[in-house]
């Protein structure tokens, strides 16, 4: 299993593997090395519905638990299953949070951004610390205040 690891851990992105991302934790969870307990695991579901980021990287690492049992003969069906449902879970909430940023971005080109703030503190937290939801911003309100163009 250390063999596993050490190639999985060759291929992520190093700012991943230290916090507030928890790409370290989910690296000796996949391989059996650690039981988080049920303040853990609260931890690691606030951070999931947060973070992209390591709800792509457990995706990438179902996948290549799921490839090491097949090419091993090992039964797929219980990481496949998991896999099918966090990718659920992760497209479900992928959705919800573009939702929430062009709502916010439309309260921003209705109102002004100061009231917007005020409309969706904790999405604006979120967008002061994760890049990709801050450029999502930028492109929705590029969007938004784009003239239409007439025929």
């Amino acid at each position: 299993m250390k063999e596993r690891k050490a190639i999985v851990i060759d291929k992520v992105f190093p700012d991943l593997l230290v916090p507030p991302h928890i790409v370290d934790k989910l690296l000796h969870l996949v391989v059996g090395e650690w039981q988080p307990d049920l303040s853990q695991q609260e931890q690691l579901i606030a951070h999931f519905t947060e973070c992209s980021y390591c709800r792509i990287a457990l995706i990438v690492l179902l996948s290549a638990e799921q490839e090491y049992d097949r090419l091993y003969g090992e039964s797929e069906v219980p990481v496949r299953d998991l896999l099918k449902r966090f990718v659920r879970i992760h497209h479900e909430i992928e959705a919800q949070d573009y939702e929430h940023i062009g709502a916010y971005a439309e309260a921003i080109v209705a109102l002004g951004r100061e009231k917007a703030d005020k409309r969706f503190p904790i999405l604006v937290e979120h967008i002061s610390k994760c890049p990709s939801c801050a450029s999502t911003l930028v492109e929705t309100l590029a969007f938004l205040k784009e003239p239409e163009k007439t025929d």
